[in-house]
């Protein structure tokens, strides 16, 4: 399952929001959110990231007309995450470093 995340860059702040609903939640939306963020700062040519916001899709649009900039979109591949095994794996490699 891919999910499109619309990534809007200002000054002091990165405002992030998603194409549809993610069929997650609890630990496994954190683990999405994570691998945006991952995503976005290999993407984004900035010498420091700035803080990600995750805001409704109404918002985003709010805020890119204000700012006069259209959102980047991202394609992220969520399908592992949705699988129980996956979420075991991550969480035991982040409690065990």
């Amino acid at each position: 399952m891919v999910v499109k995340a619309y990534v809007l860059p200002a000054q002091k702040a990165t405002f992030c929001s998603f194409s549809k609903k993610i069929p997650c939640r609890g630990s496994k939306s954190q683990i999405v959110k994570q691998k945006i963020k991952k995503a976005w700062v290999e993407k984004e040519l900035q010498p420091y990231p700035l803080p990600l916001i995750f805001i409704k899709p109404e918002i985003l649009s709010s805020i890119s007309q204000k700012i006069r900039k259209k959102p980047i979109e991202l394609e992220i591949n969520i399908s592992e995450i949705l699988s129980f095994n996956s979420l075991k794996e991550a969480l035991l490699k982040e409690f065990t470093s």
